[in-house]
């Protein structure tokens, strides 16, 4: 089973799929889409077209998204807001339909604490899916984080 996850971000979309074979987990793509464009509207248009691109050649039979985390400033809650609506719209479409996890239940799959750093989630997916090299941006270890948040919830 290939489970593809996804953080979503205004400026940076990160994914992930990971296989699920019996009880091991495997990596088999991740990596970042840029969100390039200043304009609100291309950048919709961008995130969408950049999920298009994503497991083009492969056969994802699950899909998992981060839900929005509270930020202080209101405008950026609500930009990504919109954005996470254009990826949920188009992974329906694509998919037929997402998991969600919000932020907390991922760190808490992953490392047993709700405030785990960034850091502690990239460290602890490395040792979940065997890789000895760093995980960078945060984005791309993010999102293979609700990946394997969904791997743990199907085994």
């Amino acid at each position: 089973m290939k489970i593809l996850g996804i953080d979503p971000g205004s400026r940076r979309l990160g994914y992930g799929i990971v296989a699920l074979e019996g009880r091991r987990l495997r990596l088999v793509e991740a990596g970042v889409v840029h969100i390039r464009s200043d304009h609100f509207q291309s950048q919709l248009l961008e995130v969408v077209e950049g999920l298009d691109q994503i497991g083009q050649d492969q056969s994802i039979d699950a899909v998992a998204l981060e839900g929005i985390f509270y930020a202080y400033n209101p405008q950026s809650v609500l930009k990504l807001a919109q954005f996470r609506g254009a990826i949920a719209l188009r992974l329906l479409e694509r998919y037929g339909k997402f998991h969600e996890y919000t932020p907390l239940q991922v760190k808490r799959a992953l490392t047993g604490n709700g405030k785990a750093t960034k850091e502690q989630v990239a460290f602890m997916v490395r040792q979940f899916l065997g890789i000895r090299k760093e995980l960078r941006p945060f984005d791309m270890s993010d999102a293979l984080a609700v990946a394997i948040t969904h791997a743990q919830r199907l085994k």
